[in-house]
């Protein structure tokens, strides 16, 4: 492979490990934005961010036909698995990519297969995508008990880009300990 072809490919691979810009990060700072639903709700009657403060809230935007976001899933489990008894709840907000993501039976069937047990909507029509001013597959979003978003990472959390995983577990410790 010639030099600049795989300069292209490590750089594909760094992807999701590179930071946003202080100021891009900042702007995902502050009041969580509403969830506005386009679809099903799984695993979890309708939700909304609001019912769910005193809670440190993990807002996942991800796409089942998305490998970064399946990627994430078993990091996301374990944290899940870890924390959900201190007050860690994980929302995922599914938007779709293609048309054929729009399907709720595919959606269902995704969950099921990958054990996925935390509540997951719908976004069909992007409208929560939007009011994140999101542009990443899959974006994170850390919530704290008072509905501030805290934290933001955009791209895969897993064993193939392990440097993410321990800053953001310490950022749900961090929330976790923070009085509501």
């Amino acid at each position: 492979m010639n030099p600049f072809k795989r300069l292209l490919a490590l750089a594909a691979l760094t992807l999701p490990l590179i930071a946003l810009p202080s100021a891009q990060a900042e702007a995902k700072s502050g009041p969580v934005p509403a969830l506005r639903p386009g679809g099903q709700w799984f695993n979890s009657k309708p939700l909304t961010l609001e019912q769910l403060r005193g809670k440190v809230v993990l807002v996942n935007l991800w796409v089942y036909s998305c490998v970064n976001c399946h990627n994430s899933l078993p990091t996301l489990k374990a944290w899940y698995a870890k924390y959900a008894a201190q007050g860690l709840e994980i929302v995922g907000v599914h938007t779709p990519e293609f048309e054929s993501d729009k399907d709720p039976t595919s959606v269902k069937a995704d969950l099921l297969e990958n054990n996925v047990t935390w509540p997951v909507v719908q976004d069909n029509a992007s409208q929560t995508w939007r009011a994140f001013d999101n542009q990443f597959w899959p974006a994170f979003y850390f919530v704290d008990r008072k509905g501030n978003v805290r934290a933001f990472h955009a791209g895969e959390i897993s064993s193939r880009f392990p440097g993410a995983i321990p800053g953001l577990e310490a950022q749900i410790k961090a929330l976790l300990a923070e009085k509501p």
